[in-house]
């Protein structure tokens, strides 16, 4: 959040400085599959260390991306919001196209 962003009114430019930060389009994808504990999202994004997951969340809470809960037995369940659950097909589409386009053989 420390970064100042584009700084224009163009909304895309105003989608990526709520997306780009680095791994929120991951976590929101682990999310998606089903992941809702933290210890989930995090076996979810290896290579992520827990302090930027945890601040990455506190983030895209702030956003409207994520919700975040408290749940009987001392834990916290996060979820996406409908305003995140409306990119989900966009992230999809953007994945596919970058199987056809960026390293098909994988």
């Amino acid at each position: 959040m420390a970064s100042q962003g584009y700084q224009q009114f163009c909304p895309v430019a105003m989608a990526c400085e709520m997306l780009e930060p680095r791994w929120t389009m991951l976590i929101l994808c682990e999310m998606w599959s089903g992941s809702t504990r933290f210890s989930e999202i995090q076996r979810g994004v290896p290579g992520m260390s827990p302090s930027l997951l945890s601040r990455r969340l506190k983030e895209m809470e702030v956003k409207g991306l994520v919700t975040r809960s408290a749940v009987p037995g001392g834990h916290i369940d996060y979820g996406t919001t409908s305003m995140a659950n409306e990119l989900e097909p966009l992230v999809h589409a953007l994945g596919a196209w970058a199987h056809r386009h960026i390293d098909p053989d994988l």
